[in-house]
């Protein structure tokens, strides 16, 4: 295809990409997910370098033990046939005669031999590595995200970018030729999202990034087959309405395999829940996930997730997933594992059943009944060491062509700050419960911290504490700060949990509100731009449409990049349709 005038479209440039429009009302473009683009650019990068330097050393192993495997078949002949000979000559071989075989040690070799490489490499310069990895983008609507890829990221050989609207894969076609560098880099694709996936079982991609409008429960199947042996997974979810809210409890579940919680942590339970079902979809062809970097970002959630191929890491999951038991009155909340996973003296794994529950029928500080969520994940977010490497490919990055950096820094280092323990709470949330004056946040996490716990801020919610202090820790400190900051008693109901965390005024403890000197986390202190302001109409774009009626697994994600041609019509199919009748119905 030849490529396109400009002057004949409406450009609009992110990154090293321009796409192209032939009119305004095809622009479906939102300025806030760049912040998503960027991430994700950093992170395949991030991603690709050290599966690039994994699969280098694997080879260098290889041949290091092969190397050795010669050797000592070469001194194993070599001796043979000296004995061979000292038999046919008739002579006796004494023992201080025979050959000494020399058994290479491992440790020793192995440093001779890089050095050797070391050398090499001085001598002829450091080769290149040529280009290998290979992107399916399932939903690319312009392809903007695809060619950001193609353009931006080294090590990419290949990028598909697939759509299932005829007009949107012309699109595609004519940014890819628009663009100087991404013909036979970016590809265009016309097709089902699910039936590519599936077709590319036997030869699959090393990163598959899926970006859809609502849930993108109805691809995981398909791409956990699809994704190779340590591969990456981008996913997208915007249905928060349904992950972290708490109007449409069997919605989640249908979605998900799991409840949603109905606390003030909603939106890290919203990430475990499509962990969850991540691993869940992984488990049943052998592989096991690692999250590498999980984010509850504006009006959606996106994972970073690696996938290996490894049935004895699947056999983890029962033990990486929990329930949770949160009090109604309260807040409180318990987290139970499904499975217990033991080791034996040999260094095998024993799985068993749980114990349970960790809780009685009723909460143990104010009396009320427990709400019961999930299953979902119960593992670390993050991966610090990955998030690290996407933190200095930040430093390297021109802050003219990836104007996000500010923000992306900033959600980085509180991610990385974050305790891998579950969930969160706000100072002023159980101040409310308790009906006092809210504790400053340095002051509830002196008082953590002067106790020996763990405190953190978590990247979901601003002035949030995460600690692997339990819920009694918690209520004795606000009982010493009630007696430093006394509440009026007409304030309290009768059969309140107020009420009832109040009949013991004493803490079971020594409290202790003195300054603690990390009760200020360094990303506070450094003075990052944590949690940004978003600018004005930055919300979720309508839903982009068609060319003709079509189910979920088509559509686009807000914010995304735009199917052109649109109608503006409802389609069936759509999750939100029925939160939207439910809506109606109520008013």
């Amino acid at each position: 295809m030849e490529k396109p005038d400009g002057s004949k479209y409406i450009l609009l440039t992110e990154g090293r990409a321009t796409v192209l429009y032939e009119n305004e009302n095809q622009v479906f473009y939102n300025p806030v997910q760049q912040f998503n683009r960027d991430l994700s650019t950093c992170a395949i990068r991030g991603w690709s370098e050290e599966y690039a330097e994994q699969k280098t050393a694997a080879k260098r192993n290889q041949r290091k033990k092969r190397k050795l495997r010669n050797d000592m078949q070469k001194m194993s002949a070599k001796e043979n046939l000296k004995t061979e000979e000292e038999l046919k000559a008739g002579e006796e071989v004494a023992p201080t005669n025979i050959m000494e075989v020399h058994v290479p040690d491992p440790t020793t070799d192995e440093a001779n031999t890089e050095a050797g490489e070391n050398d090499t490499q001085a001598a002829h310069g450091e080769r290149k590595k040529a280009p290998f990895i290979t992107i399916l983008e399932a939903l690319s609507a312009t392809g903007l995200r695809a060619i950001r890829y193609g353009l931006e990221i080294p090590l990419i050989k290949t990028v598909l970018a697939n759509d299932f609207s005829p007009s949107a894969v012309k699109a595609i076609e004519r940014n890819v030729a628009y663009n100087d560098g991404a013909p036979g880099v970016v590809a265009a694709s016309h097709g089902d999202a699910n039936a590519v996936m599936y077709s590319h079982k036997t030869k699959p991609f090393h990163v598959i990034d899926l970006d859809p409008y609502g849930t993108a429960a109805p691809f995981l199947d398909a791409a956990v087959q699809a994704v190779c042996d340590g591969g990456l997974l981008l996913i997208t979810c915007t249905d928060l309405s349904i992950l972290a809210g708490t109007g449409y409890p069997e919605k989640c579940f249908t979605n998900y395999g799991g409840m949603t919680c109905r606390t003030e942590f909603s939106h890290e339970s919203a990430l475990r829940l499509v962990l969850s079902s991540i691993a869940s979809a992984a488990a049943r062809y052998g592989k096991a996930i690692e999250p590498l970097l999980s984010l509850s970002i504006d009006f959606y959630v996106r994972v970073f997730v690696r996938v290996r191929n490894s049935p004895i890491q699947g056999k983890l999951l029962a033990s990486k997933t929990m329930l949770t038991y949160t009090c109604s009155g309260c807040g409180s909340t318990s987290c139970q594992p499904l499975g217990r996973v033991s080791i034996n003296e040999d260094g095998s794994q024993k799985h068993s059943f749980a114990q349970g529950p960790p809780v009685s029928s009723h909460c143990e500080h104010c009396g009320f009944v427990h709400h019961l969520g999930g299953p979902m994940w119960a593992g670390p977010l993050h991966n610090k060491d990955f998030i690290d490497r996407i933190q200095k490919i930040t430093e390297t990055l021109n802050p003219e062509i990836y104007k996000t950096i500010p923000r992306i820094k900033g959600m980085l280092t509180l991610a990385k700050e974050e305790l891998d323990d579950p969930f969160y709470f706000t100072a002023a949330h159980v101040s409310s419960t308790m009906r006092c004056s809210c504790p400053p946040m340095t002051t509830m996490t002196s008082a953590l911290l002067n106790a020996g716990y763990k405190v953190s801020p978590t990247h979901a919610v601003p002035g949030a504490i995460k600690t692997n202090a339990n819920w009694g820790v918690i209520w004795d400190i606000l009982r010493e700060w009630i007696k430093m900051n006394p509440v009026k008693e007409s304030n309290i109901k009768e059969h309140s949990p107020t009420k009832k965390l109040l009949e013991r005024r004493e803490p079971s403890f020594a409290v202790d509100f003195t300054m603690h000197p990390e009760a200020n986390p360094p990303s506070r202190r450094i003075k990052i731009a944590r949690y940004p302001l978003n600018p004005p109409n930055w919300g979720p774009k309508a839903r982009a449409k068609g060319d003709k009626p079509f189910n979920n697994h088509k559509v686009q994600g807000p914010g995304s990049e735009p199917v052109p041609d649109a109608p503006n019509k409802r389609e069936i199919g759509d999750e939100n349709e029925e939160v939207d009748t439910k809506k109606q119905k109520r008013t």
